[in-house]
């Protein structure tokens, strides 16, 4: 079960703080957005955490949370490259890749579709057409 609401302030994260960030040339912000992103992954997550913080309720919704998890592993991917573009001189690629990322969260925010989502459906699709169940 997925909760809507923890997607929608995930998304929100990530829609407001990536272009401020930038427009203010602060990339320690992208890299706290990737320790929020992939701390899915551990005991605690952290931007769960965080909306419990902010008092922001749960919306429980019957649907599987694998998709959208992946897409948020996918978008800590890019921006731990990010970072590391950063770290190494490359400010101008680290920013491209994480105002991607603002920019898939935007859409998923405004519109509904998540590319992660999406690709995450069409790689099942693809493991099960050649027989890897």
């Amino acid at each position: 079960m997925s909760d809507r609401n923890q997607l929608r302030f995930n998304q929100t994260l990530l829609t407001v703080l990536v272009p401020v960030a930038l427009l203010l040339q602060q990339p320690w912000v992208v890299g706290v957005l990737f320790v929020l992103m992939v701390s899915q992954h551990l005991p605690y997550d952290l931007m769960a955490l965080l909306k419990r913080v902010l008092r922001i309720p749960r919306q429980p919704v019957d649907e599987d949370p694998r998709p959208h998890r992946f897409a948020r592993t996918v978008g800590a991917v890019f921006l731990g490259l990010s970072g590391l573009l950063f770290l190494l001189g490359v400010p101008v690629v680290g920013w491209g890749l994480a105002i991607v990322v603002a920019l898939l969260a935007a859409i998923n925010l405004t519109t509904g579709f998540c590319l992660g989502c999406f690709l995450y459906f069409q790689l099942r699709l693809l493991r099960f057409r050649l027989g890897a169940r």
